[in-house]
């Protein structure tokens, strides 16, 4: 059996999460609500099936589609945390399997990854919660 590390992209070796927050903050507002940052900064790292409705005690899809759109705008600009690269070229070469796992959708930081961190990138195993 071979032993490997199961690492998280978004906001873990992706920096993603200040851009979700202002991205959930628009979504919210165009949608008519009023959430303070501070609420979304404490929620950031939830998927968006359960976000929307822990933030509002329902769910509202039309937040949730907006957030993609406004998190789209936003993803140009996304970077990799320093040492990130490097922390899975080493995982790699201590012989340990490296898998990428996001709730996200493969399009989104599981692609951006592959980018940050070269294609050599694409042939790991990859799971979407």
């Amino acid at each position: 059996m071979s032993s490997g590390v199961l690492f998280d992209v978004d906001g873990t070796l992706v920096d993603t999460n200040h851009l979700h927050v202002v991205a959930w903050w628009q979504a919210f507002r165009s949608q008519g609500h009023d959430v303070a940052m501070a609420v979304l900064h404490r929620t950031v790292g939830q998927g968006s099936d359960q976000f929307v409705s822990s933030i509002l005690g329902r769910d509202d899809d039309k937040v949730a589609d907006a957030h993609s759109d406004f998190y789209g705008q936003w993803k140009h600009r996304l970077v990799a945390f320093a040492g990130a690269a490097d922390l899975l070229r080493t995982t790699k070469k201590a012989g340990l399997s490296v898998v990428l796992a996001t709730s996200a959708w493969k399009s989104s930081p599981f692609q951006e990854a592959c980018l940050f961190f070269g294609r050599s990138l694409s042939h790991l195993p990859y799971w979407e919660a």
